[in-house]
């Protein structure tokens, strides 16, 4: 039987799938975190980090990003998978955070914009067609289709021995609509290969090539230069990290398609600023 959960906007049920994974998890509805849920000894919910258009008001999505603690004191999620992971439990906690962040997508301010989400490349590889399938249901049990998500990969986190497994994946997830970003590109290395084999919808610059721009001439140029190669490659591009008027002056100059940062919006909960 569905489990509602009553916000201020109206009423959630809880997908089918997830209570299939999670028969024992708690969810509940708080005034001050929105959507919440117990599991792994763990309470767990989400904060979203709006993603702006060129003209750094218009909002056009948002990044789901898990927040978690334990006994009241904050958990990095890094941790937090670590555990799962030691549980055995990974694909169903994976599953688990991105329906709660869809649930608290859906009962948000930006309900009908994008939703942005996090996904392991190593956990994508493993399980791509049974893991598509099974959050592609949970999508439909929302009312949504995967065309309303973007996937973000980080996909230094995957060795090149590795690279193919990860292209056949991401053929798999775009397959069945989702739209595939490739997130903090340039944080270790900047792997053009890799993009033009992956052939992302969309490219999410880390924020250390915005800060590099701070009084620095050369730097500007080469942002310029690699969103219009980005471009070249028919990805989309998202500057992340900006944190100030004059990076976000930079971002515009360069012709990039998307801002993010705390100088626009800080992750929030809900409508509410953390």
């Amino acid at each position: 039987m569905p489990v509602p959960i009553h916000h201020a906007s109206g009423t959630l049920h809880v997908p089918e799938d997830t209570l299939a994974d999670w028969p024992s998890a708690q969810f509940a509805c708080t005034q001050e975190r929105g959507i919440v849920v117990k599991a792994l000894g763990l309470e767990l919910t989400s904060v979203f980090q709006p993603i702006f258009a060129a003209d750094a008001q218009t909002i056009i999505g948002e990044e789901g990003l898990l927040r978690a603690s334990i006994r009241r004191k904050a958990m990095p999620p890094a941790d937090v998978f670590k555990s799962a992971t030691r549980g055995e439990c990974l694909v169903a906690f994976d599953r688990l955070c991105r329906s709660l962040h869809l649930m608290n997508h859906l009962a948000g301010p930006q309900k009908d914009k994008t939703l942005f989400l996090n996904v392991h490349p190593e956990l994508l590889i493993a399980v791509e067609k049974q893991h598509g399938e099974a959050f592609e249901r949970i999508l439909q049990d929302q009312g949504l289709k995967p065309a309303d998500v973007v996937l973000e990969i980080l996909e230094s986190a995957i060795p090149d021995a590795q690279e193919t497994d990860l292209t056949h994946a991401v053929q798999n997830y775009r397959q069945r609509g989702y739209r595939i970003a490739i997130d903090d590109y340039g944080q270790k290395n900047a792997n053009l290969c890799r993009l033009l084999s992956l052939a992302p919808d969309i490219v999410k610059l880390d924020k250390v090539l915005i800060h590099a721009t701070d009084n620095n001439s050369k730097a500007q140029r080469l942002l310029s230069q690699l969103v219009e190669i980005l471009h070249g490659l028919d990805s989309q591009v998202v500057i992340e990290g900006i944190e100030s008027a004059a990076q976000l002056a930079i971002a515009k100059e360069s012709g990039a398609d998307f801002f993010q940062g705390y100088f626009l919006a800080e992750p929030r909960y809900l409508n509410k600023h953390i």
